[in-house]
């Protein structure tokens, strides 16, 4: 049964989401999953999946993005509480780092690689969910197409990652893989399938989508197995292959709808409907937009610095244009912050870089918030840096509910249309592709951590592979709650491996 929302509960709710949501990005959907669907029953799961669709295309933080959307009336409680936990933490790191220092951030890792194997676990009730649900729908063999289709499109680099450090070879051992895309790719060939193909199920244009999303995929790899392959383009033309592909594929989803509309075959169902336009996400846009304002007002007052609003333009531009996650926005945040001059080159690479990925969250919103950190700190100390980095999570948090909150209305006027139905027919299979890829690499990372006080590469696989294994049959046999889970899982870990780094050499 459905348990009573409330705003204190939303907010605990999405407190513990963000406290433990170690692994970030699509890691977090299932985490999100299990308790807004399953365990409070506050939205069902056609609701959840429309909300992972929208999110999927948007901008910045996927996390975020799901919790912007569930619930149109605990969406600014839900984003922040979900986004402020872990760049708290970070915050608190940096601010005591020289009491602290890299030790604290050594245990966070140690109890990192237990919580990650929880995440794990998740992963795989989330899948196997999935699985069943397409088997009910007589749906099996597609769905499984469209996982496999995903996880080879979007896994090449994990994949390739995982075996070097389970061979032991350098890192550059291994050829790069022919497909690498990000999820962001992954679903726009989702829905360029889906739009062009339509509801009318035609072979042909199958075959036609097929092939024009393979060359699509070739030319976005990072071996450019396309361009290599088609010497004789221009120049320009070998540059920007993928965005002409894209435009192709854009114009051949515009076409195809166009066709369809003005020649409906009888008895395809093939009539385009429009849903009723919902006005709930534009007021929450504007919501998220006054507390932004707000806490860059409130910056500017006490610094009295013009150069705190020329931070926040920053960091809301460069998060509207982070399109592919955590990693990408790395290179963003150096080129927008550092290469300008924002903050010191040394304080990124040694307090962000190496540490930002390493809290719990949305890795985004903790890159600005120790980006923000460190120009504060720079203007008038710790305070200041709090101030500051308030102010990029502010930002970071507005850009990603400002595309998330357009695209949901979107998706609500056009509810009725087959071919948005179609993507929500393949949305899931999609992103359990992709998460099985992110289990991969998460796989790597704990192991990375266990294997870090001194065990050989293949012991810390065991050990992770074990821990996961035990919590499996765990939960078969016995109902267990996640967050006990959750607690034994990071316990175990931050315990064991703190005594092995003290006893092994």
């Amino acid at each position: 049964m459905a348990e009573g929302k409330s705003l204190s509960k939303v907010i605990l709710s999405f407190l513990k989401i963000g406290t433990i949501g170690f692994g970030g990005g699509a890691a977090l959907i299932p985490v999100i999953e299990s308790e807004v669907v399953e365990r409070k029953g506050w939205v069902d799961k056609e609701g959840f999946d429309v909300a992972v669709a929208a999110a999927s295309i948007s901008p910045a933080s996927l996390p975020v993005s799901i919790c912007a959307i569930w619930d149109q009336r605990y969406s600014l409680v839900s984003a922040y509480s979900y986004a402020l936990p872990g760049p708290a933490i970070y915050m608190t790191l940096l601010t005591g780092f020289s009491m602290i220092g890299e030790a604290g951030v050594r245990y966070i890792r140690y109890a990192s690689a237990g919580i990650l194997a929880f995440v794990m676990l998740l992963i795989v009730r989330f899948v196997a969910k999935g699985f069943r649900r397409c088997a009910e729908r007589g749906m099996h063999g597609r769905h499984m197409a469209a996982f496999a289709a995903s996880f080879a499109l979007y896994g090449g680099g994990s994949v390739r990652s995982f075996l070097t450090s389970i061979l032991g070879l350098p890192p550059d051992a291994l050829p790069q893989p022919v497909f690498a895309l990000s999820m962001l790719d992954l679903i726009a060939i989702l829905f360029f399938i889906s739009c062009f193909v339509g509801a009318s199920g035609s072979l042909r244009r199958l075959s036609a989508a097929s092939a024009v999303s393979l060359a699509y995929a070739l030319a976005c790899g990072r071996m450019g197995a396309l361009q290599k392959a088609l010497p004789f383009l221009p120049g320009w033309a070998s540059d920007n292959l993928t965005a002409l592909l894209l435009a192709l594929m854009a114009l051949m989803a515009v076409a195809s709808a166009v066709a369809d509309r003005s020649a409906p075959r009888a008895g395809k169902g093939v009539k385009e409907g429009m849903g009723k336009a919902d006005y709930r996400p534009i007021a929450n846009i504007a919501l998220f937009a006054c507390v932004a304002l707000a806490v860059t007002l409130l910056a500017f007052a006490v610094s009295g610095d013009g150069g705190s609003l020329t931070f926040a333009a920053k960091g809301l531009a460069s998060s509207l244009t982070s399109f592919g996650g955590g990693e990408v926005y790395y290179a963003i945040a150096d080129e927008t912050f550092v290469q300008t001059g924002m903050i010191a080159r040394e304080f990124y690479d040694a307090r962000i870089m190496g540490f930002a990925g390493a809290m719990p969250g949305p890795v985004i919103v903790s890159i600005i918030a120790g980006v923000g950190f460190a120009f504060g700190s720079d203007m008038g100390g710790a305070a200041y840096g709090w101030l500051f980095g308030l102010v990029g999570i502010a930002m970071a948090v507005t850009a990603t509910a400002f595309g998330a909150l357009t695209l949901y209305a979107l998706f609500g006027i056009l509810k009725e249309n087959p071919r948005l139905k179609l993507i929500m027919a393949y949305i899931i299979p999609t992103v359990c592709g992709v998460l099985a890829s992110v289990a991969v690499n998460l796989m790597r990372t704990a192991a990375a951590v266990v294997s870090g006080v001194g065990l050989h590469a293949l012991a810390g696989y065991a050990v992770m592979a074990s821990i996961l294994a035990a919590m499996l049959l765990v939960c078969r046999r016995v109902k267990v709650n996640d967050m006990a889970m959750f607690a034994c899982g990071g316990i175990l870990t931050l315990t064991g491996l703190s005594l092995a780094s003290h006893l092994l050499p």
